[in-house]
């Protein structure tokens, strides 16, 4: 069983940079026919898919992801040239996280958890 966030977009080259280079994540599936599509694995069950096309605005949508060091994902993603749109910070429900938004326009959350 696995757990995928899909998007199509019209950034496709750039959006598989930041999740394959930038992040690190493998690539678990990827094809051609009919179009280019890439899936990449995070943890045992999550997975983004990335489908180039037309691409849709996001609202109200934010993908949270759990790192064991957002610091040094923070300084991962400064280094690599990606924009901080939420700043890091302590959250009363016990995760330390920082924000970003994706070539394709999806808010996505770094958290760990914290003491």
């Amino acid at each position: 069983m696995e757990f995928r966030v899909v998007r199509t977009t019209d950034c496709f080259d750039e959006a598989c940079r930041f999740y394959g280079e930038t992040l690190g994540w493998p690539v678990t599936r990827e094809w051609t026919d009919g179009g280019r599509g890439r899936i990449f694995g995070y943890g045992d069950v999550g997975r983004i898919e990335l489908m180039e096309g037309a691409q849709q605005p996001v609202s109200g949508v934010i993908l949270s992801v759990e790192t064991d060091d957002v610091h040094a994902l923070h300084d991962r993603l400064v280094a690599a040239g990606v924009a901080i749109d939420e700043p890091m910070a302590d959250r009363p429900w016990g995760h330390r996280n920082i924000g970003v938004v994706d070539p394709t326009g999806l808010s996505v959350v770094f958290f760990q958890w914290i003491a």
